[in-house]
């Protein structure tokens, strides 16, 4: 939970580049950065500002916390949320479960890790705090999927 606020408020309410233009400096946060993007961004960093960077993390949260917030309660509500089919939710396989989501928000990560080395690729000084910050709720979500929900008492 703390990661997903992490993230929210790393995308909202903290500066993500910060440049010197001569004696004064300036700070721009990701929705300034939304509306200046230069014209010369690499495509990446484009579809990342714009649409990537919103949609992963959502994502992320969604993923994380139907999990640790223990929607996961029998088997039928296993497999609607959680697109794994093969295996039953049980306490046997509980581990392969906090795996699966934990890899699904793993890979949440690696989209904005990739997102924030195509925006600053050529300059990376100019980084502010939002995407360290951004990146550290990333790492926060990964590691309480992993962690997990404990293992319900209906779980055999």
């Amino acid at each position: 939970m703390i990661g997903i606020v992490l993230q929210v408020v790393a995308l909202v309410a903290v500066s993500w580049i910060t440049f010197s233009t001569g004696r004064q400096s300036v700070s721009l946060g990701f929705v300034d950065v939304f509306r200046q993007l230069p014209s010369d961004s690499s495509g990446l960093a484009e579809f990342y500002v714009q649409a990537l960077a919103i949609l992963a993390t959502v994502l992320a949260a969604c993923v994380s916390l139907v999990w640790t917030l223990g929607a996961y309660r029998g088997a039928r509500s296993a497999r609607l949320l959680s697109g794994i089919r093969s295996r039953e939710l049980t306490r046997a396989n509980f581990g392969r479960y906090r795996f699966g989501i934990a890899a699904r928000a793993g890979v949440m990560l690696v989209v904005h890790l990739a997102g924030i080395i195509a925006m600053y690729g050529k300059d990376l000084s100019a980084i502010g705090p939002g995407p360290y910050l951004l990146l550290g709720g990333g790492v926060l979500i990964v590691v309480g999927a992993a962690i997990g929900p404990r293992p319900g008492p209906g779980m055999h």
